[in-house]
């Protein structure tokens, strides 16, 4: 929903307060202000793309009269038109209170402790003829490191070049085109679908893939980004032929390492085990009749207290202390919205607020739409929406400027086995949004009467989460009582399931003790009661 007013600005709206002091001046040296070029624009974009100028001079992007027109060069009456950008700026997650409106390239990198994303608007001069087709082509200010596809996409919100930080930042949405990097010195991408008359318009830019950096001359060089039309005079608008939220492909797998100055990695806080050791925790099961809190406390007494709780909530999650009040222990929030209407900013207040209010003396693991699998291959939504509304998501926790707070991707563990025929990555928004990788792993030799060995469930867990250089946790696991086991035998593989988390460093573990709709999980004998009792 577009709200008509100015956001207020938010400082310092980041998970590292401490980062500008420990981060080296960008290469393009300290900001400054180009005088030469007047006052800058202020924007507000809606959510369908169309983009309000509340301020500046005839020489920036006005709304109306014939001074904008020099900003068009035609190459021929009613058949080219270049529109070089407005505006250009970028933002950086490690420094969230600085603004690069005048520097010399815009970024969108992904890198361990240097994170960044970049914005670009353009207006098409009243009076230009009906856009048959419109590409936006940009030119490399680095060929290193490169992701193998680039971005563009919705930018709703209000922004101005010269005052936007990571802190007041727009929200990105889902993405309206993606192009291959390549090997050359530009990128193009086909917007035909979104342009398709005079007006104004923006999108922000981001890259595919962790370890990735895209870096792109600025407006300020002389060769930034430009808008390339192909018109005809009385030519109606052209029919999209392909929904723009279906483009994206799967990530790719991390690059080499940068041959370009890059920030060293900074570890982010709050993401190790209390003391070293992985927590215990259980999904909370509920008996008729019975609170949360009352639930909690039953389970509490028969495990010797548990340090973690995982919680699932069907929409927004409740206000804090939450349902139940989980103490100083650091819970696993569940919850799930739909990721059109996330991206809509339906949720926009409500989840601010709930990012705002969170706790601050212990940790917090959010985890939006679980298991997002099953529900992509039915086609409840794309993959790419799916993508795009966590990263929203994540800007509105990151506003909060709560360290404790972590954006963490809960997928079944099938999803890493070559049968499932399935990629993890076209699940993955990146690392520049997720912190912590969960995984729902279950018992699957049960069938045949056995309980998997821990390193044939979880090794794939671990590789791909030590490969992306996130701490994991195992949100979800379990396995029924198989066929003439008294308990025994279950008790043993848990010993064993732990003993293998915990060597590995598991953030925690917490078993799904519930009676499901596909069989019953709980421990329920002694023995595997006291195996879970004696983890916690």
């Amino acid at each position: 929903m577009v709200q008509h007013e100015q956001r207020e600005v938010v400082r310092g709206g980041h998970h590292r307060p401490d980062a500008r002091r420990s981060l080296p001046v960008p290469p393009d040296g300290p900001r400054r202000r180009d005088r030469r070029r007047g006052p800058r624009p202020f924007f507000y974009v809606t959510s369908a793309g169309a983009l309000l100028v509340l301020g500046g001079s005839a020489g920036a992007i006005a709304l109306s009269g014939t001074g904008t027109a020099h900003h068009a060069r035609t190459a021929a009456a009613g058949a080219s038109t270049v529109v070089p950008a407005s505006a250009d700026t970028y933002a950086v997650r490690e420094m969230p209170g600085t603004t690069f409106g005048d520097a010399k390239k815009i970024t969108a990198s992904a890198w361990p402790g240097w994170h960044t994303e970049a914005y670009v608007a353009f207006e098409v001069p009243r009076g230009t003829p009906a856009v048959t087709r419109a590409h936006v082509e940009m030119t490399f200010d680095r060929l290193e490191n490169r992701p193998r596809r680039v971005e563009l996409r919705t930018l709703p919100g209000a922004w101005t070049e010269e005052g936007t930080s990571w802190g007041n930042r727009p929200v990105a949405g889902s993405v309206v085109a993606s192009a291959p990097a390549g090997s050359g010195g530009t990128v193009s991408f086909d917007v035909g679908e979104v342009v398709t008359g005079p007006g104004l318009y923006a999108f922000a830019i981001t890259g595919q893939g962790p370890r990735t950096a895209v870096s792109l001359r600025s407006r300020e060089t002389g060769e930034g980004p430009r808008l390339l039309l192909r018109t005809r005079p009385g030519a109606p608008p052209p029919t999209p032929s392909r929904s723009p939220e279906t483009s994206g492909t799967a990530l790719p797998a991390p690059g080499p390492e940068p041959t370009w100055q890059a920030p060293q990695p900074v570890k982010t806080p709050g993401t190790s085990p209390a003391g070293g050791r992985t927590l215990c925790g259980l999904s909370l099961e509920l008996k008729p009749g019975e609170t949360f809190q009352k639930a909690l406390t039953r389970l509490d007494a028969a495990y010797g207290g548990l340090e973690t709780v995982r919680l699932f909530y069907q929409g927004v999650p409740p206000a804090w202390p939450g349902k139940p009040d989980t103490g100083n222990r650091p819970p696993i929030i569940s919850f799930k919205l739909a990721p059109k209407d996330v991206l809509a900013g339906k949720y926009d207040r409500e989840m601010t607020r709930w990012f705002a209010t969170a706790p601050r003396d212990r940790d917090l693991y959010w985890v939006y739409y679980h298991e997002p699998e099953d529900n992509i291959a039915s086609g409840e939504f794309t993959a790419a929406d799916y993508r795009a509304a966590w990263r929203r998501l994540r800007s509105l926790a990151d506003k909060a400027g709560n360290p404790r707070v972590h954006a963490t991707l809960v997928l079944m563990g099938w999803s890493l086995d070559p049968l499932s025929k399935r990629d993890w990555r076209d699940y993955y928004p990146g690392r520049d949004v997720i912190q912590v990788l969960g995984w729902d792993v279950y018992n699957l030799g049960w069938k045949k009467g056995r309980y998997d060995d821990p390193a044939t469930m979880y090794d794939r867990v671990v590789a791909v989460s030590k490969g992306e250089d996130l701490p994991f946790g195992i949100a979800e696991t379990g396995s029924y009582l198989v066929s003439g086991d008294n308990g025994d035998r279950r008790a043993a593989w848990l010993n064993a399931t732990n003993a293998y988390l915990a060597k590995h460093r598991a953030l925690w573990v917490a078993y799904f003790d519930l009676d499901w709709s596909t069989g019953d999980f709980r421990l329920l004998d002694t023995q595997s009661r006291r195996a879970w009792s004696d983890f916690c």
